[in-house]
């Protein structure tokens, strides 16, 4: 009787393993996106948003990650306060074609990541917010995945914005990015 248990756990033992080693990397990866384009027929993942840090003044900085066929991007949005005239207002939050991030990892080195096109943020009330995508290569992705984000500035037409990472936001980041390498 013992023996006929003991062969029942192992082989339920085996079947979850197999079970899990059978499912997908990314199958942990939580998808906003996750369909074909219509007219090009590439795929297209993009990740559910996640929260990297907080700033002193209550500002969110939150991420995903973007895959366009073999094309990949880092999201960030974030809002700032904006004031002025309505013009003004309406072009305070803007991140020009080629507008750089800057990212300094915990080897001290810079990883410098630029749009591919002009984002413009939505201003209501007195809050400008904006989505803007970096492109990836290969050799950033990989090292973002290896290394540790200490903070990043975000370069604008207006004032930059700069960002501290903890480690738990650096992390959550990593995992944001491994679902779209």
């Amino acid at each position: 009787m013992r023996t006929v248990n003991m062969r029942r756990a192992i082989a339920a033992s085996l079947a979850v393993v197999m079970f899990l080693t059978a499912l997908p990397a990314n199958a942990k990866c939580k998808f906003n996106v996750d369909t074909v384009h219509s007219r090009t027929g590439e795929k297209v993942l993009w990740t559910k948003w996640n929260t990297f840090t907080l700033m002193i003044k209550g500002k969110i900085l939150v991420g995903s990650g973007l895959s366009i066929g073999d094309k990949q991007y880092f999201a960030l949005r974030f809002d700032r306060y904006v004031s002025g005239t309505k013009a003004e207002r309406d072009t305070a939050l803007v991140i020009p074609a080629n507008g750089k991030l800057l990212i300094k990892l915990d080897d001290q080195s810079i990883l410098e990541l630029h749009t591919d096109e002009e984002f413009i943020g939505d201003v209501a009330g007195g809050q400008a917010e904006i989505v803007a995508r970096y492109v990836l290569d290969a050799s950033s992705l990989n090292a973002l995945l290896k290394k540790r984000i200490m903070n990043i500035r975000i370069q604008t037409t207006g004032a930059d914005e700069d960002f501290a990472f903890g480690k738990r936001g650096a992390k959550k980041m990593q995992k944001t990015l491994e679902c779209i390498k």
